[in-house]
Parts: C-alpha cells; sequence; structure tokens
C-alpha cells in the first residue's frame, strides 16, 4: 500500500504539470492568411488503491499471503472554442460545449 502511495505521490504532480503546460491554448493551424487557435478545457483523472493480507485458510492449513495494487488514470481534451485571426479582423467561435 505504501508502495502505491509513493507512485501516485511522485506522478501526480508531473502529469499536473504536464497538463498545464498546455491547458489552454492548443496549437495555431495557419492556411492561406488565415490563423485558428484553438481553446481546449482538460480534465484529468487518477485513482488507485493498494491491499495486503495475512492469516491461513482454516480448512487446508495453508499459509496465507497477499498484496495488491492497481492504479489508472485518464486525461482528456475537449475544445471549446477557435479564436480566428484573419487580416485585421479577430473572431472567437464558440464549438457548443
Amino acid at each position: 500500500m505504501k508502495d502505491t502511495e509513493k507512485l501516485f505521490e511522485s506522478v501526480a504532480p508531473r502529469l499536473e504539470a504536464l497538463i498545464k503546460s498546455n491547458a489552454v491554448v492548443g496549437r495555431i493551424i495557419s492556411m492561406e492568411g488565415r490563423h485558428a487557435i484553438p481553446l481546449v478545457e482538460l480534465s484529468l483523472g487518477l485513482g488507485g488503491g493498494g491491499g495486503s493480507g495475512d492469516g491461513e485458510d482454516p480448512t487446508s492449513g495453508a499459509q496465507g499471503h497477499g498484496q495488491g495494487g492497481a492504479a489508472g488514470g485518464g486525461a482528456r481534451a475537449t475544445p471549446v472554442a477557435v479564436v480566428i485571426v484573419e487580416a485585421n479582423t479577430v473572431r472567437i467561435t464558440n464549438l457548443g460545449h
């Protein structure tokens, strides 16, 4: 269980820093004098757990053991708007999210 906690303590800040590095503005797309700048909403979820065990099986007398752990996570980038720059005009188009 301590190993799982250490893993999360180590990984979570690094993932958060990665997400924040591109948290609002995506890569600019340019074509024929027009520029589109995607604005995105980022979500991050992490989860984990661990366990241990001990004891014997009372019916067979077998020595018991146990240990386990699992971790998982996911990230999602959802485009919410696009900034369009064209000539001397700037407009924002909402993508309906």
